[in-house]
């Protein structure tokens, strides 16, 4: 299966083409939220290199969020134009399940946590399983059954997510980094930088399995996961002082 995966959920965005797992093109854009000038040219060059026409793309996916209301407007617009053009299905990816899978399975939970602003991050709390039967090798860990989700998509404040965090657990992503002295507490333990960075190529990859198990969405429909509503708009619904 011939998929395009597109995360533009935070500051590095990416694009890749897999075909049945493997990763046959992938571009990182630079970093400062560019992904509407590097996306679609990105794309463009990349079919080029592979001297292939988009017509043999069979599925889009897309990262859903949470993460940068301006990053994931550009990505869900450009999937959502793809997949009617080409009218091939289109699956969105939770972009936290896409930062799990940047963390080799282990014995110790992981929460991937971003910074929401206003205070807050976005976070979910993920913990270790046995191997799920029925999964060819080269399968994410997530479909492996390595990583189990046991929390909910969280939008919270800091404090309140070290009050809910399991021990021992690796928090990674820009958020655990800004709070780094809320998080630095007995039994969290930080993981690297890259672990923050989500990639198209799992996007592609997790979508692909979605898929698999019967998810799509009309293009029409898919809306990003924002899990709360942006600043601009809270200001305009606040009560209008008189």
């Amino acid at each position: 299966m011939m998929t395009i995966g597109i995360e533009t959920s935070g500051q590095v965005g990416s694009v890749a083409v897999c075909e049945d797992g493997k990763v046959l093109a992938e571009k990182y854009f630079e970093k400062g939220m560019r992904h509407g000038r590097e996306l679609l040219p990105s794309l463009k060059t990349m079919f080029q290199e592979l001297g292939w026409s988009t017509e043999k793309v069979d599925l889009i996916a897309v990262s859903q969020g949470p993460g940068s209301y301006t990053g994931l407007r550009v990505g869900i617009t450009c999937a959502k134009t793809l997949a009617y053009a080409l009218k091939r299905p289109l699956v969105p990816v939770p972009t936290m399940d896409v930062l799990a899978e940047n963390v080799p399975p282990g014995d110790v939970a992981i929460c991937p946590i971003l910074d929401a602003r206003r205070n807050q991050v976005y976070a979910c709390i993920y913990k270790p399983g046995g191997r799920a039967p029925g999964y060819k090798v080269g399968a994410s860990s997530l479909a492996l059954g390595l990583w189990h989700k046991v929390s909910d998509y969280l939008v919270i404040t800091p404090k309140e997510l070290v009050g809910i965090l399991p021990s021992p657990v690796l928090v990674f992503g820009d958020g655990a980094f800004l709070y780094r002295d809320i998080f630095l507490q007995e039994g969290i333990i930080f993981g690297s930088e890259e672990m923050g960075i989500p990639a198209a190529r799992v996007v592609a990859r997790l979508g692909a399995e979605a898929f698999r198990r019967g998810t799509s969405c009309d293009p029409v429909q898919l809306q990003p996961l924002y899990l709360r509503k942006s600043e601009a708009e809270e200001k305009w619904k606040a009560p209008k002082r008189t």
